[in-house]
């Protein structure tokens, strides 16, 4: 909590005081209650994100979400189709072997 200080004048703060009486509250929560309705309540993240998302829709950002499966359906392939469409290259070559790792590059 942060403390701050304010001047008032003197007739506004005698009726502030007596309404704060008059609700059973302390001068300091009366007025944080004031100043919460005139800026509102902070907001969670979830709710904030929430209310940005029911804002206008941006380039890439809409309500109408597609769902994970959606957006990837056409660029990847289930991985049981994956060994169908790749062909499995020899294993001919070992790690130092430059010359047959550069022919299999060459395939490739």
């Amino acid at each position: 909590m942060k403390n701050i200080t304010i001047t008032l004048p003197d007739d506004l703060y005698s009726r502030m005081r007596v309404e704060a009486a008059r609700e059973g509250k302390s001068m300091s929560k009366f007025m944080a209650e004031l100043a919460e309705s005139r800026v509102g309540r902070a907001l969670t993240q979830r709710a904030a994100l929430d209310a940005f998302l029911a804002g206008p829709d941006l380039p890439g950002i809409t309500s109408e979400r597609a769902s994970r499966e959606d957006i990837y359906a056409d660029r990847l392939l289930h991985r049981h189709e994956r060994d169908a469409v790749s062909e499995r290259l020899p294993r001919t070559a070992e790690a130092g072997d430059r010359a047959a790792l550069d022919q299999r590059a060459r395939r490739a």
